[in-house]
């Protein structure tokens, strides 16, 4: 036989089926906020606050996290990307290692290029030390192209204007085909860059084919892919560290800090970048049939999505109807809970009235033991002061002047004229008790005088 003893602590608000239920809102909707959770639960007849919440979301192992800003990815994108991993999954490091990586960055002036964290105490916030300053639309800003293999970095150049298709070519000419051989890569080098109209136009295309230069084949809406990402956030935190002042220097300080990042960091980037692939692949939460209708929901037939697969089966649908009996109860369970409430509100503002209804009634009684014990207090302050302007009179008269009631002396004869006024008291009492003890009895005295 199975017996539940007493545990320690206080018992759970939320029942596991009501916390399973909070785990499938948020995992379906991750912008869920506490309050929306409280609803739905004192819809379903549970009433918790927000902190009730906020611990179960934590005994699950979920926190609240900013969300991450990624690209607008349509399915074709996702579809693209997903292939993009595959075809390379397997490629060796040393395939990796010939890419020439490209890509187009804007560096601002005074722009948050990099987080600053500092020691200061709250009322120091406004404190010049304590400060980024900044100015507006960021100061200014420069455009900058540049590429970098495993090897080390390539040249850094300075976009002026708006980049055409014939400008960006140009550049390739003065800047990519020097840094190759700059970096010494051989034969079989890869070139990379995006699918921007410029990079893909017909004519830059003659242009590489030309210059026999293979190209990575490369899907869109992929900047999160490029190894040089990473590099242009080095770049960023070195120039937000020198403080450039105007435009001209800002361009100064780009070009010396790119040449000085070691080709040990280009090195590495390449070297992690299979584990960057591989995070590429399906995740666990898309392989859901969930996911799929949400999928097909929002794209229909482009989403590649068979709908003969998308139907729940019988299971599935039970636990659909429990869940939305559990999350929105009928009509009369609702009203049940609500009267339920109402009975339990009105019971404890019964109870409160009965206290308060008591406590009125102690109150004439409660006013008179203060007054009384008010009175004592200055009836006793008012016989201590007489007590004292005695001590001091008696003081003055027996030394000839007057004492500080601090002094020695005073104290002495404080605690001598107590002494002689307790003799004094049993001598009174003793004398007492000795005349009540010779006083003939009343009684006696009546018969006699009978």
């Amino acid at each position: 036989m199975t017996v539940n003893h007493p545990r320690s602590g206080a018992p759970c608000k939320i029942s596991p089926r009501g916390a399973s239920m909070i785990m499938r809102k948020v995992r379906d909707q991750p912008r869920t906020t506490r309050q929306d959770l409280v609803n739905d639960l004192k819809r379903a007849g549970t009433t918790v606050s927000k902190k009730i919440i906020s611990s179960t979301l934590r005994r699950h192992g979920l926190k609240s996290c900013s969300a991450r800003k990624v690209p607008l990815l349509k399915p074709a994108h996702v579809q693209a990307r997903l292939k993009f991993a595959n075809d390379h999954l397997d490629d060796p490091e040393e395939e990796w290692e010939k890419v020439m990586w490209s890509d187009e960055t804007k560096i601002e002036l005074f722009g948050l290029n990099s987080t600053h964290r500092v020691w200061r105490k709250k009322k120091d916030e406004y404190n010049p030390k304590n400060t980024i300053p900044t100015v507006k639309h960021g100061g200014g800003n420069i455009i900058l192209w540049g590429c970098f293999s495993a090897k080390g970095t390539g040249r850094l150049h300075r976009i002026e204007g708006r980049m055409d298709g014939a400008m960006y070519r140009e550049i390739l000419a003065n800047n990519l085909l020097p840094s190759v051989r700059a970096l010494k890569m051989g034969r079989g080098w890869v070139f990379q860059h995006d699918n921007d109209p410029k990079h893909t136009g017909r004519a830059t295309k003659e242009w590489l084919r030309k210059k026999h230069l293979k190209v990575l084949e490369w899907p869109s809406q992929s900047p999160d892919l490029n190894p040089i990402e990473h590099l242009w956030r080095e770049l960023k935190v070195r120039i937000a560290q020198r403080q450039p002042r105007n435009l001209k220097d800002l361009e100064k300080v780009c070009m010396e800090e790119w040449a000085k990042i070691p080709a040990a960091v280009c090195a590495n980037l390449v070297k992690t970048y299979r584990k960057h692939r591989e995070s590429e692949k399906t995740p666990e939460w898309q392989k859901t049939a969930k996911y799929d209708r949400k999928l097909f929901g929002r794209y229909g037939s482009s989403s590649g999505i068979d709908p003969a697969k998308l139907w729940p089966n019988h299971t599935q649908l039970e636990e659909m109807i429990a869940e939305e009996r559990e999350w929105n109860p009928p009509l009369q369970v609702m009203l049940k809970n609500v009267e339920a409430k109402t009975k339990e509100a009105n019971a404890k503002r019964l109870a409160r009235e009965t206290l308060v209804a008591a406590n009125m009634a102690k109150m004439p009684k409660m006013v008179a033991d203060w007054r009384k014990e008010k009175r004592e207090v200055k009836q006793k302050l008012k016989d201590e002061k007489a007590r004292r302007e005695r001590l001091l009179a008696e003081a003055r008269e027996r030394f000839g002047y007057a004492m500080d009631p601090r002094s020695p002396k005073f104290l002495e004869m404080v605690s001598e004229i107590e002494k002689e006024e307790k003799k004094k008291r049993k001598l009174m009492k003793r004398r007492l008790k000795e005349e009540q003890s010779h006083a003939p009895p009343a009684a006696s005295s009546a018969d006699s005088s009978s």
